[in-house]
Order: C-alpha cells, then sequence, then structure tokens
C-alpha cells in the first residue's frame, strides 16, 4: 500500500486502543540535498532524485537537553527494483536494477522536535579500510551471496558485483556509543565507529557466527539487531532458514542469534512464528530491540493467510529459551525440519502480543525501524527510496531477459512510488514489563 506524504510535518493521533494512548506521526523532513542522484533512463520522473530512505532500522541515540530525541537510524543497500530473471542456458537467474549502483549505504541520524517535526540531520557513509561499503551484490561463490545479478535500468547486466557489499537493515547503540548493524546479505553483523562510520569487526556465518546461517532465504538475511544491558548482542534472521532450499516452508520458527563480544561466543535460539500465514517462509522480522537481559522487543509481519498484511509488535521472552547448536531431528537434519511433535519438545523463545500496527492504521507494508523511548515505542517504515518498478506490459515475476532482450513483457520503467518516510511515536499506557508472562 502507498500513501501520500502528509500535509504537516507533524500529526497528533488520539486513540482509544486498549494498549495505546496516542500516536504521534511524523513524515520525516529530508533535504533535497540529502537525496540519491538519479541520471537513468527514468530520471524525468525524479528531477530531484531519489528520496533519501532512512527507515530500514532506528534506535534512540540520545534525549536532548531541550527534550528532543535523536534516533540512529540507516538505509539498505540503495534505490533498487524488483526485474526479470536472467536466463542463462537452462537457468533462471534473479536479479535487480540498480537503479544508482554507485550509492554508498549509510547511517542517518533523525531528530524529532516533539510535537513539530523529525528532521534529518546527518549522513554517514559506510567504509572498511578507508574505502566506501556498496550496496551491490556479493560475487556467487562468496559468503553473503544471494545470487543476485545486478542490472543496469536497462536492464543490462554489466554492473558486476561488489567485493564490499552490503545490506544494512538494523541498529542498536552499545554502551560505548558505537554501533552494531544487522546484514540481510551475509547474514553479517558489523560493529560500527558511530564517529566515522568505519566497520571495526564484520562477523559472518563461518566466521564468528554459527555456519548453518548461511541457509537464510535470499535477501532475508539479518533484519534486527539489539544490544542488551549486559552488552550482549542479538540479531534476528528474518525468516525462517532454507536449508538446501527444502526447509523455508517447513520450519516452524526463525533464530535469534546471541553474541558476546566480549567473548566471541554464540547461542541460537529460535523464535516461533505464527501460524497465520499461507506458508511458514512468508513471516519475516522487522526488527529488534532490548528491553532487559532477557527481553525482547519485535514486529513480526507479512501477507497472511487472508492475504491481509500483518505489522503485530511482540514481546518476545528468552529466559527459558534453549541454544539450538547441536540440536538436531531423530534422523540427524536441522531442526527446522523437525515434526511438530519434535519441536513442541525444543524450549523456544516465549512471545507476548503487545499491539497490532494496522490497528493504529499504519498504512504501510513494511516496519523495519523499532525503537524504545520513555513511555513508548518509535517505529519507521522502509519506503525503497520512493520508487517503484513495473513493466507497461505482462508482469515483472513472469517476463526473462534472454540474449539481452526482454521476453513475456515489455516497457520496464521506474516510478515514483509517493509512499512517504514516517517515523511514529507511539505512547503506551502502561510499561511494557506488564506485558510479561506471569
Amino acid at each position: 500500500m502507498t500513501v501520500a506524504a502528509h500535509a504537516t510535518p507533524f500529526e497528533l493521533v488520539d486513540t482509544d486502543h486498549a494498549a495505546v494512548s496516542a500516536v504521534e506521526r511524523y513524515a520525516l523532513q529530508i533535504n533535497a540535498k540529502d537525496n540519491v542522484p538519479y541520471a537513468g533512463r527514468n530520471a524525468s520522473q525524479f528531477p530531484q532524485g531519489f528520496p533519501l530512505a532512512p527507515g530500514s532500522g532506528i534506535t534512540l541515540k540520545q534525549v536532548e537537553k531541550d527534550g528532543s530525541l535523536t534516533f540512529w537510524s540507516l538505509t539498505d543497500r540503495g534505490p533498487n527494483g524488483d526485474s526479470p530473471s536472467l536466463k542463462q542456458g537452462d537457468d533462471k537467474v534473479p536479479t535487480k536494477v540498480f537503479a544508482a549502483p554507485g550509492y554508498v549505504p549509510q547511517l542517518v541520524q533523525i531528530r524529532v522536535q516533539l510535537a513539530e517535526a523529525a528532521t534529518v540531520t546527518g549522513r554517514l557513509p559506510l567504509s572498511r579500510d578507508g574505502k566506501p561499503m556498496s550496496g551491490l551484490p556479493l560475487k556467487p561463490g562468496n559468503t553473503g551471496s544471494t545470487g543476485e545479478v545486478a542490472l543496469t535500468d536497462a536492464l543490462q547486466p554489466t554492473l558486476g558485483y561488489s567485493e564490499r557489499g552490503v545490506d544494512p537493515e538494523g541498529v542498536a547503540q552499545d554502551k560505548d556509543g558505537n554501533l552494531w548493524l544487522a546484514d540481510e546479505y551475509g547474514p553479517f553483523l558489523l560493529h560500527v565507529d558511530s564517529k566515522s562510520g568505519a566497520i571495526l569487526r564484520q562477523l559472518a556465518p563461518g566466521a564468528g557466527l554459527p555456519e548453518v546461517l548461511k541457509f537464510r532465504q535470499p535477501n532475508r538475511g539479518f533484519e534486527g539487531v539489539a544490544v542488551a544491558p549486559s552488552g550482549k548482542v542479538y540479531a534476528a534472521v528474518q525468516s525462517t532458514l532454507d536449508i538446501d532450499g527444502k526447509s523455508k516452508n517447513k520450519a516452524g520458527f526463525t533464530r535469534i542469534v546471541e553474541f558476546d563480544p566480549q567473548t566471541g561466543a554464540t547461542r541460537m535460539l529460535g523464535y516461533p512464528i505464527d501460524t497465520s500465514y499461507k506458508k511458514p517462509g512468508d513471516a519475516k522480522i522487522g526488527d529488534l530491540v532490548a528491553i532487559d537481559d532477557t527481553h525482547l522487543l519485535t514486529i513480526e509481519q507479512g501477507k497472511g493467510a487472508d492475504k491481509v498484511m500483518r505489522n503485530i509488535v511482540y514481546i518476545i521472552d528468552l529466559a527459558a529459551a534453549e541454544d539450538l547448536a547441536g540440536k538436531k531431528t531423530a534422523d540427524g537434519k536441522e531442526l527446522e525440519f523437525a515434526s511438530a511433535d519434535e519441536l513442541a519438545k525444543v524450549k523456544l523463545a516465549g512471545k507476548t502480543r503487545v499491539l497490532d500496527l494496522r490497528e493504529l492504521g499504519w498504512p504501510h507494508e513494511k516496519a523495519e525501524g523499532l525503537a524504545l523511548f520513555d513511555g513508548g515505542i518509535a517505529v519507521t517504515n522502509d519506503n525503497d527510496f520512493g520508487l517503484k518498478a513495473s513493466l507497461e506490459s505482462g508482469d515483472v515475476d513472469d517476463a526473462q531477459i534472454v540474449d539481452g532482450k526482454l521476453v513475456g513483457g515489455s516497457g520496464y520503467q521506474i516510478k515514483p512510488s509517493q509512499e512517504a518516510s514516517e517515523l511514529w511515536l507511539i505512547h503506551l499506557k502502561q510499561p511494557l514489563k506488564q506485558y510479561y508472562a506471569k
């Protein structure tokens, strides 16, 4: 669903919701100088470039002296659009159009002057070893590759790959003021210097993280990250793992990884997904934030079996959850293949529903940023840089690129989506600890 930007930067919405007293709804104020330049085939549709899209993750940085709130946020890999598959021999290879292939994923600061405006106040491009990162996919065979081919907006496979490709989707601040980022390519866990944007440490499956995570679905690696008061870092895989391409619609849970920065020790904990989806693989985690050392807050979302979008906020209780490392089914497979009876014997994380964003009028498909402030929850959407890709005739999912030509459709185009970037401050009637299971 797309919505037009607000007529004003701020709206206060009163509600009779059982859990919520009021909602402060902000349309993000982004200066045109922060837009992403675009000179491609559809440039006339974007005379000021693509609007910045800083809603892929959010965390509270600090409360200012005047009471305003400053958040860290971040963009994902950059302006991209769905595109037809590429026929290579007998294979159909997935693709993405990267409309601004030189884009560098970046951290963004947002300042919320309460009841006035939420404004982007700074940007910090990500780098490693003094060189900028990229949003382009990693070469097949490398850890973190999605198997995608990057296309120009003329549907040509000439952009290649990047050894520095990252797709950031979550951000959390540690006690030193530095940041942990969740990446959905690897999945990678990135420790970042908040003053320079430099990546200090990059963890990957088999290199600091459990190797089984390499079976994440394409573009569904880590989607949320949280730092608990203990200093431990938690990262949530967006959707069920797809082990050997066979488990994404069998698994009843997705994995949360616990990482101890002091020792390097990891645990894997199971988060049970709802049964409201047509297929388990349709469920997605939107973000993650720590309430205390054993409780996290998350958004679980996706289109339900009734074809209605769900954006549900849950509390996750990790206190009794078992480490999944080394646990197998009776026939030696990963627990993603477990029967209902086998999985019932495993202690997964507990979950308690807090609220449904849809009941508050949330209009977006993606709720991808989640943070806490005194008395409530902050939520942001990812508006995908305000663009939407389509064909003038035919369907992108059905068409193919064969020998450099589009078959099964015509007129590939990129147009403005008109979807706003928003930040909501949701004021709760009672503290989150009141929702803890008794």
